[in-house]
């Protein structure tokens, strides 16, 4: 496979799940940290057609014509994919596309004014909260991974971040799905009922005149023998 690789400078995205004042630990490896971003376009964005051209010209000059047509059509396989794909729908996602890039390396995060780089832990969290207006540079690439025999295990196009640059301010993400004054059943007169509700007394709560209890001598709790006893059920 040649190697293939152009950068490509996002315009007017939307932050969303970022890891830009330290690396977050992969789900798969917890041992694998990267720094991360997710780019989310309005479709009607100019630089998505661009965008779209270059993911199409590194799966071409990596896999070749004929190749690169599928992989072009197996959104497992670009780091462009519509919101709606994911299995459930985070905020913000809906009618939109979305890119994420990951690198080992900290990225070059930049103030409105380019002028001026961002680098303390707390004005990094300021500046790029989740729903922040950003642009950013990644570097797209083809990847083939392949097994100790010669196997092709996975293969496709990902983006590597590079720089991040504050844009404007706008409405955050939360850190989860928001939930309706719908979803909640009306509990104003159980509310109401309670009102001369009188705390019971704990009936786990230890009497006065317990006494503790007494482990026997020369017996250790790594010495108990557990087989047969069924596990905490959480």
């Amino acid at each position: 496979m040649n190697k293939a690789q152009i950068r490509f400078f996002i315009t007017d995205a939307r932050l969303s799940y970022p890891a830009l004042d330290a690396p977050r630990p992969s789900i798969q490896d917890q041992n694998d940290k990267r720094y991360q971003a997710t780019f989310l376009l309005d479709p009607t964005n100019p630089c998505v057609p661009k965008l779209k051209e270059a993911i199409k010209q590194v799966a071409v000059q990596a896999f070749g014509p004929e190749r690169a047509g599928a992989v072009l059509r197996d959104i497992k396989r670009i780091p462009l994919r519509p919101g709606e794909s994911k299995e459930v729908v985070p905020e913000g996602y809906e009618g939109m596309l979305y890119l994420g890039a990951k690198s080992r390396t900290k990225p070059e995060l930049r103030d409105a004014n380019p002028s001026i780089k961002i680098t303390d832990p707390e004005m990094i969290r300021e500046r790029f909260a989740p729903g922040y207006r950003v642009n950013g540079y990644i570097d797209l690439f083809a990847f083939e991974k392949k097994s100790e025999g010669g196997a092709v295990l996975n293969y496709g196009i990902a983006a590597s971040l590079v720089s991040v640059q504050f844009k404007a301010y706008a409405d955050t993400f939360s850190a989860r799905a928001a939930t309706k004054d719908e979803d909640y059943p009306d509990c104003s007169a159980d509310a109401a009922a309670s009102g001369e509700y009188t705390p019971a007394v704990d009936p786990y709560a230890p009497a006065q005149t317990a006494a503790a209890p007494v482990q026997t001598a020369g017996t250790s709790f790594a010495d108990a023998d557990l087989s047969g006893v069924d596990d905490i059920p959480f």
